[in-house]
């Protein structure tokens, strides 16, 4: 599928770009985009360790040609229908799934920024992490003049930016509290078409959660069900829905029953110690309060709870 980036009142000569401002705006399509792949599959942006070979494949965008009139980058790319094996296909049940397989890296990084501008847009397909890449893309601009066009034959809605367009990016990346250590304890329900996401019922409604990396879903396959006690890192959009990133999981023991409900912005230390104070349980979770670690990694701390 054939895309023009049109810069408008650009500092270098028509039809040319400069090599370090292209390799930027690449950067930045590439990033964003997969960022919004990432959180449509698991309802986070991030992702760890190095990209396969599929997904390599899939996020290939190539420049075909630089043109007058202003300068004009064509570039080109795949739907992921296109890239994407029927099997892999299969996983986009979800509801905000089901668009992708028609979706490119570019029409995604388009989307991203009209999502993040428009204040009427549904803003769950955002995060602090992509809404953070949406930001960097600002380096893309050499002036306040400056617009960066991007369009596809009128297949979709036109993108235009401009530098000062990334202060409202910035004020909506600002109101989203940062990812938390979280304790959660309910029951814990499979999805049918993802392995890696779940739903957590607790006494105050149900919470998305994602497996870490760190677990395999055949380590979580014989609870589904089950009641069972999680500790991982609550990540948020922008409409304060929490997403649960599920680090550890632990048969449940007394008092756990106080995790039964959805994530706030209280630490976990203050959730102890609330706990503490309105049950009077003796929960083995408060012997962590009064050495609740400052700078040690948050997997320390959880080798701390299993002792």
């Amino acid at each position: 599928m054939r895309y023009e980036i049109k810069i408008e009142k650009a500092q270098e000569a028509e039809g040319t770009i400069n090599l370090e401002r292209l390799a930027s705006m690449a950067r930045g399509i590439l990033k964003i985009s997969e960022g919004a792949f990432n959180i449509r599959l698991k309802g986070i942006s991030i992702t760890k360790g190095k990209r396969s070979e599929v997904i390599q494949n899939a996020f290939n965008v190539t420049l075909t040609g630089i043109d007058k009139g202003s300068t004009v980058l064509s570039i080109n790319a795949k739907t992921f229908q296109e890239t994407l094996q029927p099997y892999q296909l299969n996983l986009f049940r979800q509801e905000q799934q089901k668009e992708l397989a028609g979706h490119t890296p570019v029409s995604l990084f388009i989307t991203t920024f009209q999502q993040a501008m428009d204040e009427k847009k549904n803003k769950n397909l955002l995060d602090k992490p992509l809404l953070n890449e949406l930001k960097q893309f600002r380096k893309a601009f050499n002036n306040d003049e400056e617009t960066l066009i991007f369009s596809n034959q009128n297949t979709i809605p036109v993108l235009r930016i401009k530098r000062q367009d990334f202060e409202r990016i910035r004020t909506l990346e600002s109101t989203i509290p940062e990812p938390e250590p979280v304790i959660i304890n309910g029951k814990v329900e499979e999805l049918k078409y993802s392995k890696l996401r779940v739903k957590i019922q607790t006494d105050q409604g149900n919470i998305d959660g994602f497996l870490s990396e760190d677990i395999s879903s055949d380590v979580i396959a014989g609870y589904w069900g089950k009641v069972i006690t999680i500790s991982g890192i609550s990540h948020y959009n922008p409409e304060g829905k929490p997403i649960i990133e599920i680090k550890n999981i632990y048969e449940p023991g007394e008092g756990d029953r106080y995790f039964s409900r959805k994530p706030t912005n209280e630490t976990v230390e203050e959730q102890i110690q609330r706990q503490q104070k309105e049950k009077g349980l003796n929960n083995p979770l408060s012997s962590l309060v009064d050495q609740w670690p400052g700078d040690e990694e948050f997997d320390e701390l959880l080798n701390m709870l299993s002792k």
